[in-house]
């Protein structure tokens, strides 16, 4: 995306699913867990699948955060689906958002957390001797938690500069209650990934980044 009179900003990220399979049907798996939502953007926007049984591809687009946005924040919540018949965890990289001028969009001005890990449905798996961990720092919603630092920036408890090549988010214990070799509605758990973004003045730069959000066996807990 190009900076216009240097006014006009838009960011836009990609999310994706990598899944590490193993010969089990639905051994280990991520897709959307609804719709996306976004609030308080100005010409932008958030493209996903409402269906749980979809794969997690999800398109933002920020749009305008100069202060031409009047708006405080703007916020986007990716519901993201997991299911798994054995103990998991998830984690994500991001690649492409890379600017040498401090004065344009860093990875840090973008807010990241985790938060309202719950049910999908009756097939999802309740275990009673080990419980479902949200990473530090992500354990925040980041459109709430932001302060403003000394240099006039926002900061955020955990932002994209917290994503250092694949970094752990969440973890734990056995996420389905059966084997299916696909999808249901009701099978597995469901977070929200929290993204935040404060309007103020960049300078033109790299404005787009793609993440990508992995499930793969975790740590051996009980259930």
């Amino acid at each position: 995306m190009q900076l216009r009179l240097l006014k006009y900003f838009l960011l836009s990220v990609l999310i994706l699913l990598a899944v590490a399979r193993t010969t089990f049907a639905q051994a280990l798996d991520i897709s959307s867990g609804g719709l996306p939502t976004i609030t308080g953007s100005l010409n932008g926007s958030v493209i996903g699948s409402a269906d749980v049984r979809n794969d997690l591809v999800v398109t933002i687009n920020f749009g305008e955060v100069s202060p031409l946005n009047t708006n405080s924040i703007v916020k986007v919540v990716v519901p993201i689906a997991i299911r798994s018949n054995q103990p998991y965890q998830v984690a994500v990289s991001m690649s492409g958002l890379s600017n040498a001028n401090p004065q344009a969009l860093q990875s840090s001005d973008v807010g990241f957390g985790v938060q309202n890990l719950r049910l999908l449905g009756g097939a999802g798996k309740t275990c009673t001797q080990s419980t479902h961990i949200i990473a530090s720092p992500f354990n925040n919603d980041p459109a709430i938690a932001f302060t403003v630092g000394g240099n006039g920036r926002i900061s955020y408890p955990s932002s994209l500069s917290s994503l250092a090549g694949s970094t752990l988010i969440l973890s734990g214990p056995q996420l389905s209650k059966n084997n299916s070799p696909n999808r249901q509605t009701s099978d597995g758990w469901v977070f929200d990934a929290v993204f935040a973004l404060t309007p103020q003045f960049f300078v033109a730069g790299v404005s787009s980044t793609t993440l990508i959000f992995a499930i793969s066996p975790g740590p051996n807990v009980p259930c």
